[in-house]
């Protein structure tokens, strides 16, 4: 779990699944993870009266967005489960609201109940268990008004069980009902509506028609509003409204609150996202409305990449620099770097083609030797625990600086002609034999 903390009135501490980092989607697959979001009293702190907590999640495809809304995605499968630890029960409002029905006439007769679900895969749908009855209606309620830009229904199946004759209706106190069509529409099977500028309603509803052709079995298979691409806010959320179904909650320090979100959506933008958070609170008698920002929710690309590692030059002087290349993944990997006997964590870089040059290491004025290179890629599995992957690469270096324990020449050992040191031998205990030696020069011995 990678926890984030916020203090408000409420104390408030997340933690995601999967833990440090959520995993971007990709064209074939849509990821999803959880938060965990824990509300308690700061210690020492005298007790909260909590009346609300309201939790907006950003939405869209910017690296700052969390929840994904492209259609294959519906985010309104979001779950969200609200915990009190004295066992209270509190309510939970999303906004923009999930479509639920409003006691749809098509179900108050024996012989007329219908399976009311809706479902993305369009395997599922509203079906009358008998003929369908004049004047009723599939009712759909979106719990506050909002915006519509296009509505797609489906009824029927292979050209049967279709509603023949319907109206198509908005209303936004679901008492006062408006006619979307001039006229009704008749026996079809896919019925698309775009409206700009927006329908703004917080009720649709199927009105079947008096007419003889509505007689028989009738299958609604898609209700679906605000699909595909549309015009949305900078600030577009998805919004959870919590409120305790006793009026208020009193936090004192043996009190937590938490809401769990499970099922999110995650957009397919690296970066990193926050929550906004909105407690209000009892203070002085009336109502304060604390809003505070919730960061460091992660998002890194799933794709794990960690290959060709080596210098930019194979060879280069006694003290100068390399650049150190390899292909790797930026976004949930962190470098390594070990040589002779040093490791240094370096930054990570900004794209899969990653380069690194040593002269930003601290304290390292250059290669003097010959130096073996190993990068140490660390990621975390879904245990949490660190993975290791390691590469090497060899640098070699000119005229490069030698050390030694013991030194046995076969041959030869000499000074360069443009050098500017003589040959030494030193040692405290022990003398410097010769069998035989050649000298141009004056000759110093030291007794």
């Amino acid at each position: 779990m990678h926890p984030t903390t916020s203090d408000a009135p409420l104390s408030v501490t997340s933690q995601t699944t999967p833990p440090t980092r959520f995993t971007v989607s990709t064209p074939a697959e849509v990821q999803r993870g959880s938060i965990f979001l824990t509300f308690t009293k700061p210690a020492a702190a005298p007790d909260v009266t909590c009346t609300g907590i309201s939790v907006s999640l950003p939405r869209g495809d910017a690296a700052g967005d969390l929840v994904n809304d492209e259609p294959r995605a519906d985010y309104m499968l979001i779950d969200d489960y609200p915990r009190d630890s004295t066992g209270a029960t509190w309510s939970v409002l999303r906004l923009p609201a999930a479509a639920t029905p409003a006691a749809p006439a098509w179900g108050e007769a024996t012989g007329h109940e219908f399976a009311n679900i809706f479902d993305p895969r369009d395997d599922l749908y509203y079906k009358t268990g008998g003929p369908v009855p004049k004047d009723s209606a599939l009712v759909v309620d979106y719990g506050v008004a909002q915006d519509i830009v296009n509505l797609d229904i489906g009824t029927g199946i292979d050209h049967r069980y279709k509603v023949q004759m319907l109206r198509l209706q908005s209303s936004m106190d679901g008492l006062t009902w408006n006619n979307l069509d001039t006229d009704p529409v008749q026996d079809t099977s896919r019925i698309e509506r775009v409206f700009d500028p927006p329908l703004r309603a917080r009720f649709l509803r199927i009105l079947t028609v008096v007419d003889p052709s509505n007689e028989g079995f009738a299958i609604v298979r898609r209700f679906l509003t605000n699909q595909g691409a549309q015009t949305r806010a900078d600030d577009d959320t998805v919004t959870f409204v919590c409120t305790p179904d006793e009026g208020e909650a009193v936090f004192d320090d043996s009190r937590d609150f938490t809401l769990i979100l499970s099922n999110i959506p995650v957009n397919r933008t690296p970066g990193a996202a926050a929550l906004g958070i909105t407690q209000t609170v009892i203070a002085d008698g009336d109502e304060d409305h604390h809003t505070t920002s919730l960061d460091g929710f992660e998002k890194a690309d799933s794709a794990f990449v960690f290959e060709n590692f080596s210098g930019e030059q194979t060879r280069v002087g006694n003290g100068d620099h390399v650049t150190l290349h390899w292909t790797g993944s930026p976004e949930n990997t962190e470098y390594h770097l070990s040589w002779d006997d040093r490791t240094e964590r370096i930054g990570v870089p900004a794209g899969r083609d990653c380069s690194f040059d040593t002269a930003d290491l601290p304290g390292f004025t250059g290669l003097s030797r010959t130096t073996t290179f190993v990068l140490d890629a660390q990621t975390t599995n879904s245990s949490a625990q660190t993975v290791h992957h390691y590469q090497s690469t060899t640098v070699t270096v000119t005229d490069p600086d030698i050390e030694a324990t013991s030194l046995t020449a076969t041959g030869r050992i000499a000074v360069r002609e443009d050098g500017t040191d003589t040959f030494l031998a030193r040692s405290d205990d022990a003398g410097t034999q010769a069998l035989t030696t050649c000298a141009e020069g004056d000759v110093t011995v030291i007794a």
